[in-house]
């Protein structure tokens, strides 16, 4: 946890030349993911497809970007035998399985060297307080989805997300129901 340590969350558009070194230098491990933050990002938030934020840190007195997510809008269809489908039911949320607003985390990375060190589920739950105040104030939405890669898909399971029986090319469609954020431990 990062309980020494602040974590300035930036627009992609709002950062200095400093910073967007970092971003130049910024590596997850997957080449992809790497060149979307780097190529791709900036234009989609221009033209209002996505909304990129960076996760800055000091770390050792220097400070990181130790990681990005991107935002956007989604809708999704939940199959009767997935666990989002049972959770719905469980909330009495009346919402057709084909039209289900959800908010999209469509990227999220965390810079390579501190992966496997609970960066990942760290910074997910800044994602998930950011869009608790940020976006759902503002914005009708039953979930927060994400296209997971197989070979992370454990980590998503992890922290909540359940797959929605939904397959788009080679990831598994996962979703965490918004209205666990808001239950009172």
């Amino acid at each position: 946890m990062f309980i020494d340590n602040e974590v300035q969350i930036k627009k992609l558009s709002n950062i200095d030349d400093e910073e967007k070194a970092l971003v130049q230098a910024f590596s997850c491990g997957k080449p992809h993911i790497n060149d979307y933050l780097k190529n791709d990002a900036l234009e989609d938030l221009l033209f209002g497809i996505t909304k990129t934020f960076l996760f800055f840190m000091e770390i050792k007195g220097n400070k990181q970007l130790v990681g990005y997510f991107t935002l956007t809008t989604d809708r999704v269809l939940v199959t009767n035998k997935s666990n989002i489908h049972k959770n719905l039911k469980k909330w009495d949320n009346p919402v057709k399985r084909q039209s289900i607003p959800g908010i999209q985390i469509h990227h999220f990375a965390v810079k390579k060297e501190l992966q496997k060190q609970n960066y990942g589920i760290n910074l997910m739950f800044y994602i998930f307080s950011f869009i608790k105040y940020t976006i759902l104030p503002h914005v009708g939405s039953c979930l927060i989805t994400v296209q997971s890669e197989k070979d992370v898909q454990n980590f998503y399971k992890k922290i909540g997300f359940e797959k929605t029986g939904e397959t788009r090319d080679r990831n598994v469609s996962m979703a965490y129901t918004t209205n666990q954020l808001f239950i009172e431990d």
